[in-house]
């Protein structure tokens, strides 16, 4: 991370939340250049990565799972329950509503990652709605405001995004391969990894290879045509 945020720090990025990007957006006074730090599920170990993002003068953007939080317990969901049961269990520790506030009076945001983390394209609407509401209200409640989401899996269709809208959020952001939509409640993200440094780091933020991920060739591969 330290690489990755040196190149970004180099290269004249801003670091903003999520919430403050999009705000910043919609008044006209967005830098040229800004970058946001988001981290997924509300992981405990996520404050590893505060004292190197504060070395560079960057906030972060945590999005957890309002259900882990409540009750402590490790996380788990489809993708990761093998880990409940192995040597690596302490990893799946969640943050505590009293790191979340500290975090906060950092300068830190805190957006919705749901309750319990399903894919929300799959859900009926009245449990949609319960995921993007109850979540989105409780963070509210205890921190003082929730306004964004970053959606499970980072997946979103135009439904989601609709429900998001409705339940009150700013801005939602995906994670995905391509990125054929981008609009307040489908910001796209890129995901960065240990191994993305150098000439790979380089590459996966050059302009080249946003216009790929964005272009008719991206909507070919996606669709499998």
């Amino acid at each position: 991370m330290r690489a990755q945020l040196s190149l970004l720090k180099q290269r004249g990025y801003v670091g903003l939340t999520f919430r403050d990007q999009e705000q910043r957006r919609n008044a006209g006074s967005l830098p040229k250049r800004s970058v946001v730090v988001t981290f997924d599920d509300g992981y405990a170990s996520t404050l590893r990565a505060k004292p190197i993002l504060d070395a560079f003068g960057y906030p972060g953007t945590v999005f957890p799972v309002l259900s882990f939080v409540e009750s402590g317990e490790p996380l788990c969901w489809p993708g990761i329950e093998e880990w409940r049961h192995s040597d690596h269990v302490e990893e799946l520790r969640p943050l505590t509503w009293q790191q979340l506030e500290e975090l906060v009076s950092a300068g830190w945001e805190v957006g919705s990652h749901t309750v319990d983390h399903p894919r929300l394209p799959s859900l009926l609407d009245g449990e949609l709605e319960s995921e993007l509401h109850q979540s989105r209200a409780r963070l509210a409640a205890k921190l003082g405001s929730c306004e964004t989401i970053a959606y499970p899996y980072g997946e979103a269709d135009e439904r989601v995004a609709g429900a998001a809208a409705a339940a009150g959020y700013l801005a939602g952001c995906t994670l995905t391969r391509f990125h054929l939509v981008d609009e307040a409640l489908r910001r796209p993200r890129i995901g960065l990894f240990a191994s993305d440094t150098g000439a790979r780091l380089r590459a996966k933020l050059s302009r080249a290879s946003d216009t790929l991920r964005r272009s008719a060739t991206a909507s070919r591969v996606l669709g499998g045509d």
